[in-house]
């Protein structure tokens, strides 16, 4: 007979669950990724070969301690940015697997793009405001929705259900998703301190985060599935902040791109 699950166990292992994933896609789409890009880059832009970016990265250049710097560093930002979004937004989400990461991508590139793509970045000066570049930093972004949703269901058909509060995988994901709150937490402060399409970002994160909670609070008492009342409000809330993260990004593209 099958023991019933623990519902804040499951709680639990949700958060560690995304940030987990957001350290995988974290290291190899945006570590990786973001070195790919730096080297097309060079080769779309040859005037900018032995030009400095903004982070201090010498464009053209390869280096086994700076490509290691570039992935370690791109990809540990990225893994908090990915796992806070994805834990926040994951339960409004419909459908499964690459179709529920397909209809993230936007909501990726609106919410995550700022990261990339700022009108005062002078590295987009150096690149000629370059639309290919521009269009390939969008492309990195947001391929780490499809990218999320494939990891998550990986890791959640084999990641071990917690039973009990002091089970060894209760207290495992207990202390995962304690670090993981602390820097989300920290991060959608940050965010919400920023100015412009950031501070959007961080209030769209903000309130789905609430509705989470709320969601969360709910299935510690066993509900299943969310009430249709807060499945239409947390898709609202992914709609409106979409809509508004792409109008913010609209003069940061355009700056990108030269156009003032």
């Amino acid at each position: 007979m099958n023991r019933p699950l623990w519902p804040g166990g499951e709680i639990l292992r949700d958060i560690t669950r995304g940030g987990l994933a957001g350290l995988v896609v974290g290291i190899v789409v945006a570590g990786f990724g973001g070195r790919l890009v730096m080297r097309i880059a060079a080769l779309l832009v040859p005037s900018a070969n032995g030009a400095f970016t903004e982070n201090g990265n010498r464009i053209g250049e390869i280096t086994l301690a700076g490509s290691v710097a570039l992935i370690i560093f791109a990809g540990l930002a990225a893994t908090i940015l990915l796992a806070v979004i994805w834990v926040v937004i994951a339960p409004w989400l419909p459908g499964k697997g690459v179709v529920r990461g397909l209809v993230a991508m936007p909501i990726a590139i609106a919410l995550g793009a700022f990261v990339l793509i700022s009108a005062d970045n002078p590295d987009f000066v150096v690149l000629r405001h370059d639309p290919v570049v521009v269009l390939i930093l969008l492309a990195l972004v947001a391929v780490t929705a499809p990218a999320m949703a494939v990891v998550d269901g990986w890791l959640d058909r084999r990641l071990p259900h917690a039973a009990a509060a002091a089970s060894p995988a209760g207290i495992t994901y207990a202390v995962l998703a304690l670090i993981g709150v602390a820097l989300g937490s920290l991060l959608i402060i940050a965010a919400i301190s920023g100015q412009g399409g950031t501070q959007l970002v961080g209030l769209t994160v903000l309130v789905a985060g609430l509705l989470t909670l709320a969601w969360w609070e709910e299935r510690r008492t066993g509900r299943d599935t969310p009430s249709r009342g807060m499945r239409i409000a947390g898709r609202t809330i992914l709609v409106v902040g979409t809509c508004v993260g792409y109008a913010a990004l609209v003069p940061e593209l355009a700056g990108a791109l030269g156009i003032r």
